[in-house]
């Protein structure tokens, strides 16, 4: 008689020595696969808040002082803004008080005022054209946006104050008049 896959039942010890194999290889096939595990981690991820600060080199003085402007003559005078920062931002130059005396005629309404972003002041070759961030008369400055200013860069700025020649005794009334205007620099986020 025969007995399973041809096995004789004669034999029971080849039956419990195919079944403890199977059973063996069954148990270790469970064993080595079913307990996989992967770990990854990024520890000490770190957000800091960026710098921007400006440095002006004629912080808390004027500009332009111009002792006896006379018509049909320019006096100018430059600023170098830096953002010793770490961060770029937007440069904005705007006009605070404006004080005449005489208040009339207001010597700020007759002076033309040029400022011009003239780019970087250690630049020697290759270097970008002057452009023009205000063109107008003295007292109507309000805000005027200078431009971008990279993280520890620094951009010369030249103030120039023109007086129209009105033509012979025109501008007599001029004389001895003063105008004080005070300017904020601001930076604004990009």
């Amino acid at each position: 008689m025969r007995g399973i896959d041809g096995i004789g039942a004669s034999n029971p010890r080849r039956i419990l020595a195919a079944l403890g194999v199977v059973l063996l290889a069954g148990s270790l096939a469970a064993g080595s696969g079913a307990n996989f595990k992967a770990v990854s981690s990024n520890p000490g991820s770190t957000i800091t808040a960026g710098i921007v600060k400006l440095v002006n080199d004629k912080d808390g003085h004027a500009i332009l002082t111009v002792p006896g402007l006379v018509p049909g003559h320019t006096a100018s005078a430059t600023a170098d803004m830096t953002n010793s920062g770490d961060v770029a931002a937007d440069l904005i130059l705007s006009a605070g008080t404006v004080t005449d005396t005489p208040a009339s005629p207001a010597l700020s309404a007759k002076l033309d005022l040029e400022v011009a972003d003239l780019g970087d002041p250690a630049c020697a070759t290759s270097c970008t054209a002057p452009v023009t961030v205000y063109s107008g008369k003295l007292g109507a400055l309000t805000t005027s946006p200078v431009g971008p200013l990279a993280a520890q860069a620094t951009h010369r700025l030249r103030f120039s104050v023109s007086f129209p020649d009105g033509g012979a005794g025109a501008d007599n009334a001029y004389q001895r008049a003063r105008s004080v205007v005070e300017v904020t620099w601001t930076f604004a986020q990009r």
